[in-house]
Parts: structure tokens; C-alpha cells; sequence
């Protein structure tokens, strides 16, 4: 879980200083990060459907779920940065609003972003 935390991190930095990226980090290290904290390649998560979603979501358990949805808002969202496909953002807003939600916390910069359009 610590692993995923710090993907979920990591994406969000990136994310941030996109698109000058300042931190330097590339497409290669964030597969690699994502792989070695899931087991699971960007395009695994990219293609998988809503069920398939759910049973990952689930797999990590009660405390390990807001951290997957986490890690979810901020890698549709990061997809949706690369590629402008709307679809992207779509489900980044809805693992945005789950993730506010489960845990019961507020993010300004996660409101902003399911903000967009």
C-alpha cells in the first residue's frame, strides 16, 4: 500500500508540472512505478471496464481502496492531460468525487480538476 501511495503521489506531482514537466519524469518511470506497485501496466488499467475497475478497487481492501481510487483520479486524469480525450476526464472526476467521498476529506486542487470541462 505504501507503493501505491507514493504512484498516487507521484502522479499527482506530475500532474502539477505538466506540461513543462519540471520533475523530469517520463512516460517509462511512471509504467515502471505503476507495474511495480500493481503488477498491472497503464493499459491493463486503461482497458479495463467498469466491473474490472470495481474488482481492483476491491482487491485492496478497506484500507487500500481510497488509495487505488486515488491512484485512479490522478492516472485518467494524467491520460486525459496527454491525450485531451474527454472520456479520460470523465473517469478522473468520478475516482475524484469517490475518493473526497470514502475518505471523507476535501482537496481544492481535485475539486478544480472535476471542475473542468
Amino acid at each position: 500500500m505504501r507503493r501505491l501511495k507514493e504512484l498516487a503521489a507521484m502522479l499527482n506531482k506530475q500532474i502539477g508540472s505538466f506540461p513543462d514537466n519540471i520533475l523530469g519524469i517520463t512516460q517509462a518511470d511512471i509504467d515502471q512505478q505503476i507495474y511495480t506497485a500493481t503488477g498491472l501496466a497503464v493499459e491493463d488499467f486503461l482497458a479495463f471496464d467498469e466491473k474490472q475497475l470495481e474488482d481492483t478497487i476491491a482487491k485492496y481492501g478497506e484500507q487500500g481502496g481510497p488509495l487505488m481510487l486515488d491512484f485512479l483520479g490522478n492516472l485518467f486524469y494524467y491520460q486525459y492531460q496527454v491525450t485531451g480525450d474527454n472520456l479520460f476526464l470523465t473517469k478522473a472526476r468520478d475516482f475524484y468525487a469517490r475518493f473526497q467521498q470514502e475518505t471523507g476529506t476535501f482537496s481544492m486542487v481535485y475539486f478544480q480538476r472535476m471542475q473542468q470541462h
